[in-house]
């Protein structure tokens, strides 16, 4: 059954793509980049003459590629190769399902759950994805019952063979993504509950999620990475406040809507899912314990449980809802055990009435299996769209454009791959030290590439338009491609374009004229590290309002929708303050310096507004809090505090 979805979907790729073998995700090309990197010997160098940098999800994933290049695999031959571990990897699910809850469900009920795991079509989506999500959930289902089964069974000759495949399982885990995490904490807890001669192998069991972070040290010396500063929750500083409710409303989305079949999940579960999807995990643990096979049911239920973590990534909604899917197997298995479950009291009497117990996963297999036509098509289409698109323009690339050219990206993985061009990741997960502009917008950005020397911004821009939000740096465009209908990309119309930076530094003085007046100290809105050096108050902001604003030649980058600004800046007595602005309407603001009302300012309504306040001879001097009101919510660009007349 493994076997015919392969080839199904195969000939649905080939045909959509017209016979190439591409991969529908652009991420999966980032592997394959990294992969590059391995066989060079220069691991985490996206490209050759960049500096390391801890941008791999995966670091066992790259890994298993990197022999495949040594032997001259191109990119079809590493899409060829992801699918063999794929699809191997969701034989290997299916097996585990069954395997594991032969210790608690009938044969039948058993071999119904392995069927569903095949007949789900997100796992042939993503077996055909080149990306590690299939194998993440074989190698969490494996870990969970071979730690149960560790914990169930007597001790025998074969403790050592057992140890070291949990050992094994541990390390792959945490090897193949960061939600690994949870095989190597299973493990550490099967071998500390069976007794205190195994409570070190515990210990090591914990040192498979370290070693990922120990790895990007000892490579690029950053223990983080660039994923985490730019997709986690927590670690968005506009999250930073109130990232539980954001994670609470995600968990919502997530019962409510996507396992409801509604809106993103539409492609893989059939509408009205959900209160069959919220008995499943429960009935699996009940069914387990009743055949008192508790470790089972801890195992897999933690597997489960996994499901929530992706709640906690600002992405969860993207890429058809790919960190999703290796968790999904306890939950399919449910569905079985609820078949069981609901026949138990009469088949204990007449145990040929087990055989009925099938209806259930039959039901929701059908269920499932209506909507494979779909998913297939989808991946057919979306790798077909990603070969049409970022593939394209990276065989242009490699082409049109002199080796010297470095290329700014949204999308980093096709173009470098087949462009072998030095890029300049944009999102900042190939590129360091540019994930936390990415996360605070497109002003932060447009503020850091001013503070950026010349040689180390790209020469050349291949983005979406919408997405980068800065259309004053796209120079002359190139050439572009456009692809319509096809929801995986980010949009559309990719262009590629010269870079322009004419604009940098445009808005860096007052266009009041000022005098003879020296700058005393000044704050550049969404300037990341001027907000932090003058205690800067963000507030409850976001992205979308962190913008570049452009005016009669000059741009400058801000924050929008600000009534309250909070901050510190050196002032001097008989001085000047000014501040630039953008009001949709007249409006009245206040100033206040160390708690007093200093000035009451009208702004005009206009766009680019620069308004001056004179610093009273009273004024103690120096380093000042400040607090700036407003009636009506403006766009902040910058204040300058300027010394008196010379």
């Amino acid at each position: 059954m493994t076997l015919g979805l392969a080839l199904w979907t195969r000939s649905a790729v080939l045909e959509a793509s017209g016979g190439t073998w591409g991969a529908p995700l652009d991420d999966s090309y980032i592997h394959f980049q990294f992969a590059r990197s391995f066989a060079r010997f220069h691991p985490f160098e996206y490209a050759p003459g960049l500096a390391p940098v801890p941008g791999a999800t995966s670091l066992l994933w790259p890994a298993l590629l990197t022999p495949a290049i040594w032997l001259g695999a191109s990119g079809r031959g590493l899409v060829l190769l992801t699918w063999v571990l794929g699809f191997g990897s969701l034989f290997g699910q299916a097996s585990e399902i069954y395997l594991a809850s032969r210790r608690f469900l009938s044969w039948p009920l058993a071999f119904a759950g392995g069927l569903l795991v095949l007949s789900f079509s997100a796992n042939t989506w993503f077996a055909a994805s080149a990306m590690e999500v299939v194998p993440l959930g074989f190698v969490l289902l494996r870990s969970a019952r071979r730690g149960a089964e560790f914990l169930e069974s007597p001790p025998g000759a074969r403790d050592k063979w057992r140890e070291r495949e949990l050992l094994l399982l541990a390390f792959t885990a945490a090897l193949l993504r960061p939600e690994g995490a949870l095989a190597s904490v299973w493990v550490a807890v099967a071998f500390a509950m069976r007794g205190r001669p195994h409570r070190g192998h515990a210990l090591v069991a914990l040192l498979g999620p370290l070693s990922v972070p120990f790895v990007n040290w000892l490579f690029t010396g950053s223990l983080a990475q660039t994923t985490t500063l730019a997709k986690w929750l927590p670690a968005n500083p506009y999250y930073r406040s109130f990232w539980p409710m954001a994670v609470s409303g995600n968990v919502k989305l997530l019962f409510d809507t996507l396992l409801d079949g509604e809106k993103w999940s539409w492609t893989f579960i059939p509408e009205g899912y959900e209160l069959v999807a919220v008995a499943c995990l429960p009935a699996l643990c009940f069914a387990a314990k009743l055949r008192r096979a508790s470790w089972h049911a801890a195992g897999l239920g933690l597997v489960g449980l996994g499901l929530l973590l992706p709640t906690t990534y600002e992405t969860f909604l993207v890429n058809r809802l790919r960190y999703l899917w290796p968790f999904s197997g306890p939950w399919l298995l449910g569905l079985a055990a609820l078949g069981e479950l609901l026949l138990l009291p009469l088949s204990r009497r007449w145990p040929k009435l087990t055989w009925l117990g099938l209806v259930v996963p039959a039901v929701a297999g059908f269920g499932f299996a209506k909507l494979a036509p779909i998913s297939v098509a989808d991946v057919a289409q979306s790798a077909a769209a990603i070969t049409a698109q970022q593939v394209s323009l990276g065989r242009w690339a490699a082409g049109a454009l002199p080796r010297s050219a470095k290329i700014g990206l949204n999308d980093a993985g096709a173009i470098a791959f087949y462009s072998g061009r030095q890029t300049f990741d944009i999102v900042g997960l190939t590129t360091r030290g540019e994930a936390r502009y990415w996360v605070a917008g497109a002003g932060s950005r447009f503020e850091h590439y001013e503070r950026l020397p010349r040689r180390e911004l790209p020469t050349h821009f291949f983005v979406y338009p919408e997405w980068f939000g800065i259309p004053g740096l796209l120079g002359e465009r190139l050439t572009e491609r456009r692809v319509e209908g096809a929801t995986i990309l980010g949009g559309p119309l990719m262009v590629a374009c010269r870079a322009d930076y004419s604009s940098l530094g445009s808005g860096a003085l007052p266009l009041l004229d000022t005098g003879t007046r020296r700058l005393r100290d000044e704050l550049d809105v969404a300037d990341l590290e001027s907000e932090a050096a003058h205690a800067y108050e963000l507030g409850v902001s976001a992205a979308q309002f962190n913008v570049v604003e452009e005016h009669a030649g000059h741009a400058d980058g801000g924050r929008q929708q600000r009534q309250r600004e909070a901050f510190e800046l050196a002032l001097e007595p008989r001085g000047l303050l000014v501040v630039r602005l953008s009001a949709e309407a007249p409006t009245e603001l206040e100033l206040y310096v160390a708690g007093k009302l200093l000035a009451s300012l009208h702004a005009s309504g206009e766009s680019f507004e620069e308004l001056s306040v004179q610093l009273p001879e009273t004024l103690r001097g120096g380093r000042q809090s400040l607090v700036l009101r407003s009636r009506q919510p403006l766009t902040l660009l910058h204040y300058w505090s300027l010394g008196r007349v010379l």
